[in-house]
């Protein structure tokens, strides 16, 4: 189970992928990446789906209520989300209202380097998989 801090954030990652009215193929990709590693309850699950199925709007999320740690991730994740499929106008007032509001005293240095460790490791087992899939089809 995570944090209420950390289940909020993801909720607030999903809220991100739909300002656009438009979840892109890669958004969705992104998003299943990182969800399907997070050891989320079966409430938190279930409510991720609705968010995700119904729609959920950033101001839905008390951004006041995260932590340091998981403001700053929810900042960064939006600069990957948004530019998944390109920055739409929405999307960059967006980015810009949110980093204004909650970026205040964070270590923005070490968010940055843990997100793109993060994005390193799902780049990691993609490759992994590419390359298990070459093995075996060279071996058919």
């Amino acid at each position: 189970m995570i944090s209420e801090s950390k289940f909020q954030m993801w909720r607030g990652t999903i809220a991100l992928a739909q300002v656009d009215n438009h979840v892109s193929k890669e958004e969705k990709l992104w998003l299943d990446q990182h969800l399907k590693k997070i050891p989320f309850t079966k409430e938190q699950r279930e409510i991720l789906q609705n968010d995700f199925e119904k729609g959920i709007k950033l101001d839905d999320i008390l951004l006041n209520s995260l932590e340091p740690r998981e403001r700053g991730m929810l900042v960064s994740f939006a600069n990957t989300i948004f530019k998944r499929d390109g920055l739409a106008p929405e999307e960059e007032v967006v980015l810009s209202q949110l980093t204004g509001q909650i970026m205040g005293d964070l270590k923005v240095e070490e968010l940055t380097s843990e997100v793109e460790r993060m994005e390193e490791e799902s780049h990691e087992e993609e490759n992994i998989f590419k390359r298990l899939v070459t093995i075996i089809t060279s071996l058919i």
